[in-house]
């Protein structure tokens, strides 16, 4: 089992239940133990917490309800086989979850002795190998490099599976909400915690109960604490998608805008709040000269108040948002009285950076509409973390190159413009022969440098406008846009072979491989870009049959 890095054996231990405790701690591996008659006396709390069910509802033979039906016959011939033979075991096999999702499990396990050396029962550790099973580990890769940031970033931050149940809330989330994280765990969070106000936005969030296909990138809710008290929360969106495009995770990333919120809703030129507001304030009128900025936008933008009073905003304007972004912004303020959202700005001193902003109409008590008010602060935190996120979310963590995910939503702008214009666009499906070897000789380093370098070589061999994609393993794909004639692809093709046939030097050894690559051309080849790639991958694996290092295009008749 050395490639689910488990190893490949164990000590035997002895004694009473209590021994194995110390086991039980490490969140991914499920333990529990057997008597000698096959019947369960122990699971850990990390099993409690996969199948969400009590501890007593586990023990004697309930265990087993969690596992698959399928798998079930040959789990209890094995440990029954391993317990009469006293016998290490190492089984395959799938243990539904509490949201009722089955998960692949590799049960490392091992008899209970007594000192004489007589069987009193049975160990087994059971460790989570659902990524390998599906052959989904790069995407398992990019959730921990995403967890890891978020759960160290200062910002609200929450992972929902496609039913807006919560898989990962970090500590700015819990102290907002003032749940722990074992709480918040598999909890509906809109659903359960939204105001009445935010129901008809999560309604349409999750329509039925499952995530809608057009999630926005961005939306605002009210949230009840523990305490009963409303906290007004601004979301930025990532989704995360499986291998054809459905929603799998979605990535929510916060700030706590409640104050913002309170503030507005009090008289914008009320001293007070004015002065002590965090938040950087101004007034204007309503032909845009500025007449008020408290010190919190002193301190942001860099100007004095006597610098800017008279002045129009614009003279914060970055030059990033153009005449188009400006007249939404001001076609939504006047007809609703109000606009939020994300926005570059620039300092006195000349540095970019972002903001959110939230401008209000100001009225007197007759409804007259007197000045405009402005709120906003420097979320440049936020942008950060957001950027990586988004970066994880669409680019292959090891090699640099974009994923699945990127490489589908650029096939279909390309499909897009190629049937708006007559125009024609190629896919290269291709895989490095012979890379498992290098994995097995060189060790899985060695086979991580390879890939990089190869990356390396197939986009220098390409134009700018070509896309060069990592599915996975050693599969990439290469897109190639304004596609004239079949022979452009071929030459395309047999660069990449070139390119990538030198010897790769790897510690001082020498690694060699070759790509099969296999072709095929939108439209020509299918009108649903997911056939074009299939296509492809179908041409790749006959080139493979046929002795492998060459292309080959699809042909509709030889499948």
């Amino acid at each position: 089992m050395k490639e689910f890095g488990i190893p490949a054996s164990a000590p035997e231990l002895s004694g009473a239940t209590d021994s194995f405790r110390f086991l039980s701690a490490p969140e991914n591996v499920l333990v529990f133990t057997l008597d000698r008659s096959g019947r369960c006396d122990f699971v850990s709390p990390s099993w409690v917490s996969h199948t969400g069910r009590r501890r007593s509802e586990e023990l004697g033979r309930g265990w087993l309800e969690r596992v698959h039906p399928d798998d079930r016959p040959t789990v209890e011939s094995g440990l029954k086989a391993a317990l009469q033979d006293i016998q290490p075991l190492r089984q395959l096999f799938r243990i539904q979850g509490r949201n009722g999702a089955f998960r692949w499990f590799v049960n490392h396990g091992m008899p209970r002795t007594d000192p004489t050396g007589v069987a009193i029962g049975y160990l087994g550790l059971c460790f989570d190998v659902t990524a390998y099973q599906d052959g989904d580990f790069e995407s398992e890769r990019t959730a921990q490099h995403m967890i890891s940031l978020l759960r160290h970033t200062r910002l609200i931050a929450v992972v929902l599976d496609r039913r807006g149940h919560v898989e990962f809330s970090n500590g700015s989330l819990c102290r907002l909400l003032k749940y722990s994280g074992v709480e918040l765990m598999d909890y509906p969070l809109f659903e359960r915690l939204a105001v009445p106000s935010s129901q008809k936005l999560v309604a349409e969030l999750f329509p039925d109960g499952e995530q809608a296909p057009h999630f926005p990138t961005e939306f605002e809710t009210g949230l009840l604490n523990r305490d009963g008290e409303q906290r007004v929360v601004a979301w930025h969106a990532v989704v995360m998608r499986d291998r054809v495009g459905n929603p799998r995770h979605t990535i929510l990333i916060g700030d706590d805008v409640t104050e913002l919120r309170q503030t507005e809703t009090q008289t914008a030129m009320s001293a007070k709040i004015f002065a002590a507001s965090h938040h950087a304030m101004l007034v204007t009128t309503l032909t845009g000269e500025i007449v008020e900025v408290n010190p919190a936008f002193t301190t942001l933008t860099g100007y004095s108040r006597d610098e800017v009073i008279g002045k129009n905003p614009r003279l914060l304007q970055s030059g990033r948002h153009d005449a188009d972004f400006y007249a939404q912004l001001w076609k939504r303020l006047l007809e609703t009285g109000h606009w939020y959202g994300d926005i570059w700005d620039k300092r006195k001193d000349g540095s970019i950076y972002p903001k959110y902003l939230s401008v209000s109409v100001v009225r007197n008590e007759a409804g007259e509409a007197t000045h405009y008010s402005g709120i906003f602060y420097d979320i440049s935190e936020r942008k950060t973390v957001e950027e990586r996120l988004d970066r994880l979310a669409h680019y292959d963590v090891l090699t640099g190159l974009p994923n699945r995910s990127l490489l589908m939503d650029r096939l279909e702008q390309l499909a897009e413009h190629a049937d708006r214009d007559g125009g024609r666009v190629g896919v290269l499906y291709l895989d490095l022969d012979h890379f498992k070897e290098v994995n097995d000789t060189l060790g899985h380093a060695a086979g991580d440098a390879l890939l990089k370098e190869a990356a390396r070589r197939m986009k220098n061999c390409l134009r700018a406008i070509d896309t060069v994609a990592r599915l996975g393993g050693d599969e990439f794909v290469v897109l190639v846009p304004d596609v004239v004639q079949r022979d452009d692809l071929a030459q395309v093709a047999r660069k990449i072979v070139d390119a990538l046939l030198p010897p790769c030097e790897i510690d001082g050894r020498s690694a060699v491989t070759v790509a099969s690559i296999g072709i095929s051309i939108y439209p020509d080849d299918g009108s649903d870009v997911h056939d074009v790639v299939q296509h492809a991958d179908a041409a790749m694996y006959q080139v493979k049959q046929a002795g492998r290092g060459f292309y080959r295009f699809f042909d509709a008749g030889s499948r």
